[in-house]
């Protein structure tokens, strides 16, 4: 009786730990799966950092040229204004 007792623990303990080594079993296969989607989206989805290093150059060399027209376009419209204040100043009210 004593055997039979030991034999069936044996046998719930070896399920019990089967059914341990197959829900890892999955899950490690489940995360290789994921690994693998992750491999294959990566350079989809980020961008390297020498690429952001190069077109953030891009876009700091394009503001420099738009920040040099801006100063200009506005240099002329603030000499129009200062025209327009100078004629004003210079007429006189008639009343």
């Amino acid at each position: 009786m004593d055997q039979t007792i030991i034999n069936w623990l044996f046998v719930g303990f070896g399920a019990a730990l089967g059914w341990v080594m197959k829900v890892v079993w999955d899950a490690i296969k489940d995360l290789k799966a994921d690994v693998k989607q992750i491999e294959r989206d990566l350079p989809e989805v980020y961008v390297r950092k020498d690429d952001f290093k190069t077109a953030m150059t891009d876009v700091k060399d394009v503001m420099k040229d738009l920040r040099a027209d801006m100063k200009e376009g506005f240099s002329k419209v603030d000499n129009t204004l200062g025209l327009i204040f100078k004629k004003l100043e210079s007429k006189e009210d008639k009343e």
